[in-house]
C-alpha cells in the first residue's frame, strides 16, 4: 500500500544518509583504498608468477608474509582513521596524513610489482626499455648510491 511504500522510502533515505555520513566521517579516501587493495593483489599475483618462472618454492611462510603485510597496512590505516576521528572536526591535516599513508602504500606495492616483473624477465626489450627505467625511478637507483652500501668501509 501507499503508506508502506512511503515508510520503506523513508527508511532507505535514512540508511543512505547514515551510510554517507559514516563514509565521510570515518573512512579514508575510498578511491585510494581501492588502489591499495588492487596494488596488493597485483603484487601477490606477480610474486607468485615470479616464483613459478624462477622455479622457486611457494611456501606457506611466503604467503604468511603477505598476511603480515596486509595486517600492517590495515593497522596503519586504522590508526590514521582513529587519529582522524579523535581530533576535533577542524583538523583537515589528518585527512592529508591518511591519504599520504595510502599513497605511500601504493608506492611500496608498485615498486614491488615492478621488481617482480623485472625478475620474471630482465632480458626482453620491454623489460630493458620500460620496466627497468621505471624501477630505477621508483627506487631512485638506491642500489648504486653510496648510502645504500651495507659495508661502511667498502669505499676506503
Amino acid at each position: 500500500s501507499e503508506k508502506m511504500k512511503e515508510k520503506i522510502t523513508m527508511q532507505m533515505l535514512a540508511a543512505t544518509g547514515f551510510t554517507a555520513w559514516f563514509h565521510l566521517t570515518f573512512l579514508p579516501s575510498a578511491n585510494l583504498l581501492a588502489w591499495v587493495f588492487l596494488a596488493m593483489t597485483l603484487d601477490l599475483i606477480t610474486g607468485v608468477i615470479k616464483a613459478v618462472v624462477l622455479k622457486e618454492a611457494r611456501t606457506s611462510s611466503g604467503y604468511r608474509k603477505s598476511v603480515i603485510k596486509f595486517t600492517q597496512y590495515a593497522g596503519a590505516i586504522l590508526v590514521g582513521m582513529i587519529m582522524g576521528n579523535a581530533l576535533p572536526k577542524g583538523y583537515s591535516i589528518v585527512q592529508y596524513v591518511n591519504d599520504g599513508i595510502l599513497i605511500l602504500l601504493i608506492y611500496i606495492e608498485a615498486t614491488s610489482i615492478f621488481e617482480n616483473l623485472y625478475a620474471i624477465d630482465s632480458t626482453s626489450p620491454f623489460s630493458k626499455y620500460f620496466i627497468s627505467p621505471i624501477l630505477k625511478l621508483l627506487t631512485f637507483a638506491i642500489k648504486k648510491t653510496p648510502l645504500a652500501q651495507t659495508d661502511p668501509d667498502a669505499n676506503k
